[in-house]
């Protein structure tokens, strides 16, 4: 009976561990062998990590229709959504775990609704109709793509994807505070990247993933030190007049 059950529910468990796992868990009760403990915290890490940006990165479109208002530049959207169509393309094409790049699935999901909406507040209305039709489709078009094709992609939008760190370290510098930005936001992208780093060790073998997650988790780490280092700073009061 319970060997029946357990067949009942190994495609359950399959989500979180492989058949072999599966049996030197349930089967020979080899509960603490260490490779499928790895594998079932990196699994269970990725799929936390896509579920908790589904739940909490939803974007506030008030907020939005207001920076809209504010002239908020065309040339970010696009250059973060080259990057990310880049990585679920190249994820997708190598047969990569869903578990370890899901959430740049649903990232591109939302970059989709906010060009829309950009091209919404900006009455540009061709754009608007156009982009839900022609981001989706240049992702599947790259996924026909040779392998080396979608590497050299994936490469070039490594630094892009670093640039706009950078500048934001640069800015925090020069100024001696962290201005506005959201020390628990930045502490979440922070933590939020160690796991998918963890991750991606641990289910991935491919150099160029780890090298993109690994670039973005030091440059995420540099401002979560900033913020430790500048804590008490505060930013110049404006003179009135």
């Amino acid at each position: 009976m319970y060997l029946d059950l357990i067949r009942t529910i190994t495609p359950l468990l399959l989500i979180f561990m492989t058949e072999e796992c599966v049996d030197i868990i349930f089967i020979k009760f080899n509960i603490l062998h260490a490779d499928c403990l790895k594998l079932i915290i990196s699994k269970g890490l990725g799929y936390a990590i896509v579920a908790g940006l589904c739940l909490s990165n939803s974007p506030d479109w008030q907020d939005l229709q207001q920076r809209f208002y504010c002239g908020l530049s065309l040339a970010t959207f696009v250059l973060e959504t080259f990057c990310v169509i880049m990585n679920v393309s190249y994820n997708y094409v190598q047969g990569l775990p869903f578990s370890t790049w899901g959430e740049s699935f649903f990232i591109l999901l939302q970059l989709i609704i906010m060009l829309s909406q950009y091209f919404h507040y900006t009455s540009s209305k061709v754009l608007l109709l156009i982009t839900p039709v022609l981001v989706p489709s240049l992702t599947y078009v790259l996924t026909t793509l040779p392998h080396q094709y979608l590497a050299l992609g994936l490469t070039a939008s490594i630094p892009l994807m670093a640039l706009s760190k950078i500048l934001q370290i640069k800015s925090n510098f020069m100024n001696g505070h962290t201005g506005q930005l959201s020390f628990i936001t930045n502490l979440m992208n922070f933590l939020g990247c160690l796991a998918r780093l963890f991750t991606v060790i641990q289910e991935v073998d491919d150099s160029l993933i780890l090298f993109n997650i690994a670039t973005v988790f030091i440059l995420n780490a540099v401002i979560v030190l900033q913020f430790v280092l500048y804590w008490n700073a505060q930013p110049p009061k404006e003179k009135s007049s």
